[in-house]
Order: C-alpha cells, then sequence, then structure tokens
C-alpha cells in the first residue's frame, strides 16, 4: 500500500507514473502530428490536441521533478497561441518540441541551469509577419503582462525588431522562469493582480541569479508622476502609446542589446 512506501519510495514510484503518462501523452501529440502530415487529421483540431497536451505538461512536470519539461511545454504553448494553420513550417516545429520533451522526459537527470538554458534558447520560434527584411537576433525578452491587448501589441513591436519574446501573463510565475531562463531583459507593467511590475523587480533584483538582467517597468504614467520616484536605480521606464518607439530605443541602446 502506498501509505507503506518511505518518502523515497513514494517519490520514485510517482516519477514513474508520471513517465509513463509522459509517454502516453507523447504518443498522442506524435499521432496527431502524423495525422495533419498524412492529411487524415483536420489542422484546428490537432492544434487543440496540442494545446491541451502542452498545458498538462506545463503544470505536471515541476509536480514531478521536471522543470525543464514545464518550460518546453509553456513555450509550446506561447508557440501554439493564434496558430490556425499547420504548414510544413509549422509542423516540423511542433515536432522539435514534442522531440525535445521526449529526450527530457526519458532523461536520468535533468539539465541544470546552463544546459536549460541552451535548450529552451535553441526552441523554434514563430513570427506572424515576414521576416526576410528583418534581423533576427538571439536577444531574449521577457515581457510580464496581464493584459492580452498589450502583450499582443508589444510582443509583435518587439519581434518587428528582431527580438525573440516571451509573454507570461502571471508575475508569480515569471518570477520562475527567469530564475531557470533569465532573459537578456525583462519588461514588467506597472500594475498587476497579485503582484506589482515594481514588486516584481526588486525581487529578482535581490537575487543573484536575475541580479543583472536589464529590467525596465511598462506604465502609462508620465515621467514625473511621484510613484516612478520608488523604481530601483538603474531599472528603466517605457511608456506605452507614442511613447514606446523612442523609450524602448533607450533602454536598447542603454545595454547594448542590439
Amino acid at each position: 500500500m502506498a501509505s507503506n512506501l518511505s518518502p523515497d519510495d513514494l517519490e520514485d514510484r510517482l516519477r514513474v507514473e508520471f513517465m509513463d503518462d509522459a509517454r502516453d501523452r507523447l504518443e498522442v501529440m506524435n499521432a496527431a502530428l502524423e495525422g495533419v502530415a498524412k492529411g487524415t487529421r483536420e489542422e484546428t483540431a490537432v492544434i487543440g490536441v496540442l494545446r491541451l497536451e502542452a498545458h498538462n505538461f506545463k503544470g505536471m512536470g515541476t509536480s514531478f521533478g521536471y522543470p525543464t519539461v514545464s518550460l518546453v511545454a509553456h513555450r509550446l504553448e506561447e508557440y501554439l497561441s493564434g496558430l490556425k494553420r499547420l504548414e510544413a513550417r509549422e509542423l516540423n516545429d511542433a515536432q522539435t518540441f514534442v522531440d525535445r520533451i521526449a529526450e527530457l522526459v526519458d532523461r536520468a537527470e535533468q539539465p541544470q541551469v546552463a544546459e536549460t538554458n541552451r535548450i529552451i534558447r535553441a526552441l523554434p520560434v514563430r513570427y506572424q509577419f515576414e521576416i526576410t527584411d528583418i534581423q533576427i537576433s538571439n536577444v531574449e525578452i521577457m515581457l510580464v503582462t496581464p493584459s492580452k491587448v498589450v502583450a499582443k501589441k508589444l510582443g509583435s513591436e518587439l519581434a518587428a525588431c528582431g527580438f525573440r519574446t516571451v509573454t507570461v501573463s502571471d508575475p508569480i510565475e515569471s518570477i520562475s522562469l527567469a530564475v531557470r531562463v533569465p532573459p537578456d531583459m525583462l519588461i514588467a507593467s506597472m500594475v498587476m493582480d497579485g503582484l506589482s511590475g515594481l514588486d516584481l523587480i526588486r525581487g529578482l533584483r535581490a537575487m543573484s541569479v536575475t541580479h543583472n538582467v536589464p529590467m525596465a517597468l511598462l506604465t502609462s504614467m508620465s515621467l514625473d508622476n511621484p510613484a516612478l520616484k520608488e523604481i530601483p536605480h538603474g531599472v528603466s521606464v517605457i511608456r506605452v502609446g507614442e511613447h514606446f518607439g523612442d523609450d524602448f530605443a533607450a533602454v536598447v541602446a542603454k545595454h547594448n542589446l542590439g
């Protein structure tokens, strides 16, 4: 009985159960992708399957000692956001995500921070426009905002500048993501539920792994607003609206990001 198991035995059993469940889910994902390739499955239905399983893996990974699986699943979920078709490129990219999850599930030892960073940075990124005239850089910016409108608009603008953009709606979740895969820059909305952008930045700057990450607050406030006087030294302010382009360009130049 489970109640007679030692903590180590129980942990081992849970990990085995996770691996078995994960392989079943990966089989479902592989079969769905194969179905699209053969023309026997509808693209929209398969995108739904991939999104569901990516969401499941995102929650399961960290709970069962596979945090990098959660990170890959989060990137897959973001890749699929707003996706309507599975053309050859998208099929290949989706397969890459599935393959990375499969490799991580089968590993005896999970990767450390440096290797995790390399794995995540090598994952495909989907640009919602033609990139032939844009020089894509390996600079990754984490955008933390609960607003889907802001995320879509600014995410598109950042991508149009050639930056890899990771959007996170939950500021608490962003802490875990930033610590495991430190971005080259973090932009956080000033006003968020649960944790303000200012408090988020203060917390991340207090941690050694993210202390030196360039950070900026995204706000609609004017620069002379008293609330902005509490911003830690070195943290930039990016105003939304007509000032965004100039403010963001100044931040990029300040930190030599591109």
